[in-house]
């Protein structure tokens, strides 16, 4: 008996004998989440550390793109697409930069609804966009004050550009179709109207259409390389789109 006793308290004395293996499974569990805790901790603190960076960038891009065009109304609204942006940043290079203005006046013409998208912009000097687009919105009147056309009111009637003038109290349309050609927007007479009848501008003598013919406009203040592709006429008005790859931004 005496034996048997101590062969028993022998095996109770022995540390770590008797404790439940579900207790040191929790430790282990409890363990790993204190890792993942600090890890998403971190990430998070790398997070905001990226945001603060990421928002001033944009700041600082707003207020040198309001102070190189004095005729934006407003700051931009800039955003840096892309994440992480640190890493962006230590490689030097922006993946995407979006740039909104609600209106901007390049060399007296006034732009709305500007959107500009660059892709690859480089963080130091000489800076340089692999590639870009934009659009923007000319309204009627501008075009008008653009063209130098006195006398002449112009509007959208269908989805035309159309001139509009009195001669002898009768009034007088005159259809224009809008085209691209480098930088300029190129200005065609397509038609007349007057009295309710329609005439084509090709049915109607060289002498009379010529006087409104070579009608054009440089879209100023574009980066060198970057040319319009494509005009279309809504009801807000000249719709631009404009590209260009290559761009030095130094040179613009």
């Amino acid at each position: 008996m005496a034996t048997g006793a101590a062969c028993a308290a022998r095996h109770r004395a022995r540390p770590g004998a008797t404790r439940n293996p579900a207790s040191r499974t929790v430790e282990r569990v409890r363990k790993v989440l204190a890792v993942v805790v600090v890890l998403v901790v971190l990430v998070g603190v790398a997070a905001v550390a990226d945001a603060v960076l990421r928002d001033r960038a944009e700041e600082r891009i707003a207020g040198e793109v309001a102070d190189a065009i004095p005729g934006v109304s407003d700051p931009p609204d800039v955003t840096i697409e892309g994440y992480p942006f640190v890493t962006q940043l230590a490689a030097g290079s922006l993946d995407a930069v979006r740039l909104t203005a609600r209106e901007a006046v390049v060399d007296g013409l006034r732009l709305e609804d500007v959107v500009v998208r660059a892709h690859g912009v480089s963080t130091t000097a000489p800076h340089t966009v692999e590639r870009a687009e934009m659009r923007a919105v000319v309204r009627p009147e501008d075009v008008a004050a653009v063209l130098g056309l006195d006398g002449l009111a112009l509007g959208i009637d269908d989805g035309e550009l159309q001139a509009t003038a009195d001669v002898l109290g009768v009034p007088l349309d005159v259809g224009l179709a809008v085209r691209p050609e480098g930088r300029d927007v190129v200005v065609d007479v397509v038609a007349f109207e007057l009295g309710g009848f329609r005439v084509d501008s090709d049915a109607l003598p060289a002498e009379l259409t010529a006087q409104l013919t070579g009608l054009r406009f440089t879209v100023t203040g574009l980066p060198e390389g970057m040319t319009l592709t494509a005009l279309t006429v809504d009801d807000d008005g000249l719709r631009l789109a404009a590209e260009g790859r290559a761009l030095a931004l130094d040179a613009a």
